[in-house]
């Protein structure tokens, strides 16, 4: 059964405080910006920047999310820190302009809903001796800070991150284990532009996410593939090891903009990944604020994946050479072949990499405890919703 742990005595603290004096208030963009500014001693947020993503993002917060005063106080800093990236990855391309003139690496990209295995998939990929892994102190701070070698001050606050989850919700860290040196979901990039499905999944911000889905995302790809590029400016590979569940329902965008990837899409019955996504969309969104509305989150939610899965099965139909299979239980009990399976299909001939060596051990177990009957749902309702998707599942696994 869903149940918020209770925060930390100094958590409770902050907010009764904060709450006799009412001084939250709200997050002020004006603010933001000038915060994000006096930070780094920069002021250019490149011609690409989006100013209407973080105006309506900041309005939806302030409107709808109904953040705790330290919600909003994470929150706010996560904006700043965003802003910081964005000020000093304007400065490094300005400052070598070379960086924009290479070639992006070929991607290995895996997506799929959530909670279908895309993650461990992620990590094993990302261990084959030439994979260029985005771990997630780079994921988070894409940009060097000051010095173009800088890694330091990124990976201190990636650790300072991953603490604060594990201090303020547990139950967080058990259900999606967060490590600084792991390899993390690039969707965190796209945070740098203000279009990112993420946000929508740590807070309750519907009138931005009504405006997300309404966009041209190739403009979000655009600039991810700028970050790429000076990620691998900063370390190189041969291939990118890309993953988020965000990109299959933006396929078709990310494919414009890279268009020689194949994905690699993760299935699994949403009789078992849906309420496994909901309770860590639940346990997520109570990091912030004391009022999460689980019908909320089965309304948004059940409608988003049923986007995704419309407008990835649309790609998987009419592009079937640009998918390889793979589905949840084949892949959890033989990794290794069905790692040599994708290396056999994959243009970028991951075969030569000898992936029966990779090292498959987790730094984490997940104790995830989860149930249909948390979000008022039986698996009918859930195969009838999906019935298009269920049938491919099946017949992926007993082919």
């Amino acid at each position: 059964m869903l149940k918020p742990a209770k925060p930390p005595f100094a958590i409770q603290s902050y907010n009764r405080i904060f709450r006799l004096i009412g001084s939250a208030g709200s997050i002020n963009l004006d603010k933001i910006l000038k915060k994000g500014r006096k930070n780094t001693g920069l002021s250019d947020l490149g011609d690409d920047f989006n100013d209407e993503a973080l105006l309506i993002l900041v309005k939806s917060i302030n409107e709808e999310a109904q953040l705790n005063p330290f919600g909003q106080l994470m929150i706010r800093e996560k904006l700043i820190g965003q802003l910081e990236s964005r000020l000093w990855a304007t400065h490094w391309f300005k400052k070598y302009p070379e960086i924009l003139e290479q070639d992006v690496l070929p991607i290995v990209l895996i997506t799929g809903l959530q909670r279908t295995g895309t993650t461990k998939m992620q990590r094993l990929l990302s261990e084959l001796p030439e994979a260029r892994a985005l771990f997630s102190w780079e994921a988070l701070y894409p940009a060097p800070i000051g010095q173009f070698d800088e890694t330091r001050k990124r990976i201190a606050r990636t650790k300072r991150n991953e603490k604060v989850v594990k201090w303020i919700s547990p139950t967080f860290q058990s259900i999606h284990p967060i490590f600084h040196d792991q390899p993390e979901e690039d969707v965190l990039l796209l945070d740098v532009h203000f279009m990112s499905s993420s946000l929508e999944a740590i807070m309750h911000v519907p009138s931005y996410a009504r405006w997300l889905n309404s966009q041209n995302q190739t403009e979000v790809y655009a600039y991810e593939k700028k970050l790429l590029k000076l990620l691998q400016w900063q370390r190189g590979g041969r291939y990118w090891v890309l993953k988020s569940p965000h990109h299959l329902e933006y396929i078709d965008s990310f494919n414009r903009v890279f268009p020689d990837t194949r994905a690699i899409w993760t299935h699994r019955s949403t009789v078992q990944s849906v309420p496994s996504f909901l309770s860590m969309l639940y346990y997520s969104r109570s990091m912030f604020s004391d009022h999460v509305d689980k019908v909320d989150i089965k309304i948004h939610w059940l409608n988003k994946l049923a986007d995704m899965l419309h407008t990835g099965l649309k790609f998987r139909s009419e592009s079937p050479a640009k998918i390889i299979d793979v589905t949840f239980s084949k892949f959890m009990l033989a990794e290794n072949e069905i790692i040599a399976g994708i290396a056999r299909k994959h243009p970028i001939k991951l075969d030569d990499l000898r992936p029966d060596k990779i090292n498959s051990k987790e730094k984490y177990v997940s104790k995830h405890n989860y149930q249909l009957s948390d979000w008022d749902l039986t698996e009918d309702d859930l195969k009838r919703q999906f019935h298009a998707y269920e049938d491919l599942v099946t017949n992926l696994e007993e082919s």
